[in-house]
């Protein structure tokens, strides 16, 4: 006779009491109460068991609801060898034992995430975008001018005269684009120097720096082409989506957000979302070397005007006295930069374009 001692928990109940499991070398069991009850009787193999894990407790379930639960793991293992063998709570504990087989788990584990997080999230948004509606993107859009405003933008200085001069020069490339409702804003920012954005509700927001950083009115007809690929290929609200996906994805892993596990997994997180943010740079340039292209326009005006936008930035940076012979950013430095480098422009100038409508 064997017997696993515990303590019983009724169905549904968290009072506990104890009790004793009295088990033949047939395998027929009687669960007795401290006071000699018999509580359940039958066959061992009939019984719930639940997995190893560790020296925590085991509980063994009833037919009835009823649970023992027991500490002594190692009778427990030998019962289950005894009269259970196949047992699921027998392989389950051999597998997590050997250490080879959580290694390959563990492997597998992380081929999945890394692939769901370099494919499935950005394939998932790239379906998902075109289907948000317009009045969402017009919210998002309002929203963000109104937080650019607050936090970094300021009345543009440009003259009237200059502002008109810079829409008629670009308003054919609106005419040709009435689905994505562009508009060309101009705003003013000391701490973002020379840039444009596009907003998600297709406004377009070029900054005075910017303006006058152009030698002519082509080379912001080429960065207002590079703009319009962003709006035509929803790359805000697929940011937004990828991002919502990486942040569910790292609740999954984690159970939350919270301490540790925002410090493990930010960094991945952040090189990522700066990877997607170089790739949907790359599809912008590919849509804007196509447009000027199609339009009887170089695409060396917009390389040109991003060699002296990157001259610029690293100038205001390094805080010091800059010229053509600055030395370039480090590769690390360029992987943890949202944008392609130059020089990478330049040579995807020649790549095949996307089809422009």
């Amino acid at each position: 006779m064997t017997v696993v001692r515990g303590y019983c928990y009724a169905s549904g109940a968290s009072t506990r009491d104890a009790c004793e499991l009295q088990l033949t070398d047939a395998g027929i069991y009687e669960l007795r109460a401290s006071d000699g009850e018999c509580l359940a009787s039958g066959m061992f193999h009939s019984l719930e068991i639940s997995s190893r894990l560790g020296d925590t407790p085991r509980f063994l379930t009833f037919p009835d609801g009823l649970r023992l639960e027991t500490p002594d793991n190692a009778l427990i293992d030998h019962l289950l060898a005894q009269h259970a063998p196949r047992s699921r709570a027998t392989w389950l504990h051999r597998l997590e034992s050997r250490k080879r087989f959580v290694l390959l788990i563990l492997l597998v584990v992380i081929a999945f995430v890394w692939g769901l997080a370099r494919y499935g999230a950005p394939t998932t948004a790239r379906l998902i975008a075109p289907m948000v509606p317009p009045a969402v993107l017009e919210v998002a859009g309002e929203q963000s001018l109104a937080a650019l405003d607050q936090l970094y933008f300021e009345s543009s200085t440009l003259s009237e005269a200059v502002q008109q001069r810079v829409r008629d020069h670009l308003q054919p490339q609106i005419a040709v684009h009435p689905q994505l409702q562009l508009r060309v804003l101009f705003r003013s920012s000391d701490r973002l120097g020379a840039n444009a954005f596009a907003l998600p509700d297709g406004v377009i927001v070029f900054t005075d720096a910017m303006v006058k950083l152009a030698e002519n009115d082509d080379e912001l007809l080429a960065v207002f082409a590079h703009e319009i690929g962003h709006v035509e290929q929803r790359h805000a609200a697929r940011r937004v989506i990828q991002s919502a996906m990486l942040t569910f994805l790292a609740i999954a892993l984690t159970g939350d957000m919270s301490g540790t596990s925002e410090l493990f997994l930010g960094i991945p997180v952040l090189l990522t979302e700066l990877a997607y943010s170089r790739e949907f740079e790359r599809e912008a340039d590919r849509y804007a070397f196509a447009l000027l292209q199609r339009h009887g326009k170089s695409p060396t005006l917009f390389a040109d005007i991003m060699g002296r936008l990157e001259q610029s930035h690293r100038c205001k940076d390094d805080d010091t006295d800059c010229d053509a012979s600055a030395q370039p950013r480090s590769d690390w430095a360029n992987y943890l930069s949202s944008h392609p480098p130059t020089a990478e422009r330049r040579v995807s100038e020649d790549a095949k374009p996307l089809s422009v409508q």
